[in-house]
């Protein structure tokens, strides 16, 4: 079995890890093909294109992976495409139909397309954002629709997409000072129209947050999908029910948890500091006040937790990983979405393929039980 994910393939983006897969899937002939979330970056696209359409397009562009794929296919092997954060949408019955159509192969073919986790022997795979509040679904078990989109696909595609501020892509740990200082360093003249369109992005996004009716219908559809799943998958309802548990709960779920993760407490207390150090000089006694107070609650903040996203994804998926293993059975629980390459006992992140390292752009192998972590050289 050939494990990748993170491919994040695009119509903007180098078809360079589109190549590299397709040349990774013929030298695989007779394994599963496994891809683990985020191959395609459907969030660059806007809400109403159909997400199937898009995929489909995509291979079309990158014909080295199309034809390894359907040759793949046609001899009998089989592929796997699991759903993730940017392609929530690949894991519906739709996208299925349309890419046997793209990759001209039989109803028949070996294709599977996964909204949630595969199970292989002792092996559970899944992409890993339900455990990443960002970007965690209501239920992994229902598509979002546009309104109800984890905040970090909601920020790709309606602050990335439009500014162009692709600089920011996949930048997750960015504070605001060094966000802004970043983008003026970037972007120079451009700048306060990306900080602006930031602005009118994420404002709209923290008022909507919380608002639990929203929600609702997906907690309901996906309820009602788990006992098909669960047998497609080959465990009990009961254990795939309490594995939604484990879940984070979607960030967009809580007006404050919004308000504090796009940092607006700090941008207030700035702009508060601002405007009471002007008082101040202005000789409105207040002002120092308001300044001195705010400049306390910027250090403590600061002081306290810095970034708040540095570090807390990779965490977040090693704690999920070996909850995933003791509910379930499994031996072994594979991720991608943190493209960060991880392996401690019974746990393996596969890394980001489309982010390549040093080493090349991270794989793994499994067979007869032997996990082989591996890099694919450049093209």
């Amino acid at each position: 079995m050939l494990l990748a994910s993170d491919v994040h393939l695009s119509h903007l983006g180098s078809p360079a890890p589109a190549d590299d897969l397709a040349r990774l899937v013929r030298e695989h002939a007779g394994h599963e093909i496994v891809l683990a979330g985020d191959i395609f970056d459907l969030s660059h696209e806007r809400p109403s294109i159909d997400p199937a359409e898009s995929a489909a397009s995509l291979l079309e562009r990158h014909t080295a992976l199309r034809g390894a794929l359907r040759s793949h296919l046609a001899q009998g092997g089989a592929v796997t495409f699991i759903a993730g954060n940017h392609d929530a949408a690949i894991g519906a019955l739709p996208s299925r139909e349309r890419m046997l159509s793209v990759l001209d192969v039989t109803a028949g073919a070996r294709l599977e397309h996964c909204p949630w986790f595969v199970r292989r022997a002792g092996t559970h795979i899944e992409h890993g954002h339900f455990y990443d509040p960002d970007n965690a679904p209501t239920h992994p078990l229902a598509p979002c629709s546009a309104a109800t989109e984890p905040l970090g696909v909601q920020l790709t595609r309606r602050f990335l997409v439009p500014s162009g501020a692709w600089d920011f892509a996949h930048a997750h740990e960015t504070t605001p000072l060094g966000g802004l200082a970043r983008a003026f360093r970037l972007y120079g003249r451009r700048a306060p129209r990306v900080v602006a369109q930031y602005f009118a992005t994420s404002i709209p996004l923290c008022a909507r947050a919380g608002r639990a009716s929203r929600f609702e219908p997906e907690l309901r559809r996906g309820g009602a999908a788990i006992a098909d799943f669960a047998n497609g998958a080959g465990l009990d309802s009961d254990v795939v029910q309490r594995l939604t548990a484990l879940g984070a709960r979607p960030t967009l779920h809580s007006f404050r948890g919004t308000f504090m993760r796009l940092y607006f407490d700090r941008i207030i207390a700035t702009l508060a500091f601002v405007s009471g150090a002007s008082a101040a000089v202005a000789g409105r006694t207040s002002g120092a006040g308001l300044a001195a107070a705010s400049a306390a609650y910027l250090s403590a903040s600061v002081r306290r937790s810095g970034s708040r996203y540095a570090g807390r994804v990779e965490v977040r998926l090693r704690h999920a990983a070996a909850a995933v293993a003791s509910l379930s059975g499994a031996d072994l629980v594979v991720f991608g979405h943190s493209h960060i390459e991880d392996e401690t006992t019974g746990y393996l992140n596969l890394g980001s393929f489309a982010y390549a390292g040093e080493k090349g752009r991270p794989y793994a192998v499994i067979q007869d039980g032997q996990i082989e972590r591996r890099h694919a050289r450049l093209t």
